[in-house]
């Protein structure tokens, strides 16, 4: 098969799969994860424990199909982008990932998206699962999710980690910035989306949460953030003014 055939479906097929996470936002997003089912008389004495293994089993599921379209997808189209913005020099270097900057390859693809998808997707789902009384609802509790992930993840495990060699090789700078803080912020939208859709099949939460008991953990979740916080910003300025 030619390879401007490959990267024809390659990039197609990656489009598609960001543009169906948009539509899921933009139906799926204004609904809540938040509010809890009615619990029914037949579900013994076991419920809350069956409950909670449906959320968490509601929000894992979210979070790789989040995954799958916001880092995977997502983050192939990004790396084009990327590699179309280098400096030519770059073109046909050699990634810390062994990927060839500036070439289209379907297995390639195929084996990027299957692996980042789902383990940015298991995390992102824990992460719902545990935050999900504690977001506000609809597309804000998206956000939010988003924003945790970045401050807390994406400048320490990738794509935004400063010793990431790649920035010395792609760019610009800002552009690779800009394009990583979106997709999380996408794909915290999207996983909030699909738990909303799914609950309406599983409970949301196994029990009710005191409106006390949010406020302190919002709370809790705003000091890890800002104890994060340095942390992450030094991270942006070291891939900012990467050599």
């Amino acid at each position: 098969m030619p390879a401007v055939l490959i990267a024809l479906i390659v990039i197609s097929g990656c489009v598609l799969l960001v543009l169906a996470g948009v539509v899921i936002v933009a139906r799926w997003g204004s609904a809540s994860t938040g509010t809890p089912a009615p619990a029914r008389a037949d579900m013994g004495a076991g419920a809350p424990a069956v409950r909670m293994m449906r959320h968490v089993g509601v929000s894992v599921l979210a979070g790789v199909a989040a995954g799958v379209i916001a880092a995977g997808a997502g983050g192939r189209l990004v790396m084009r982008l990327l590699a179309v913005t280098s400096p030519e020099e770059s073109q046909g270097a050699i990634t810390e990932g062994n990927a060839v900057i500036g070439a289209i390859t379907l297995d390639g693809t195929l084996a990027f998206i299957t692996f980042i998808g789902p383990a940015t997707g298991v995390l992102t789902g824990l992460l719902l699962a545990l935050l999900g009384p504690l977001l506000p609802r609809g597309r804000a509790g998206g956000l939010a999710l988003g924003t945790v992930l970045l401050v807390l993840a994406a400048t320490r495990i990738d794509p935004l980690r400063s010793g990431n060699f790649d920035f010395n090789l792609t760019g610009p700078d800002w552009l690779s910035v800009s394009a990583f803080i979106l997709l999380a912020l996408f794909q915290g939208l999207v996983a909030v989306a699909v738990a909303a859709r799914l609950s309406g099949y599983a409970p949301a939460w196994p029990f009710p949460v005191p409106a006390r008991a949010v406020l302190v953990g919002r709370a809790a979740v705003a000091l890890v953030l800002a104890a994060a916080l340095p942390a992450f910003v030094n991270s942006l300025t070291d891939v900012l003014t990467a050599a």
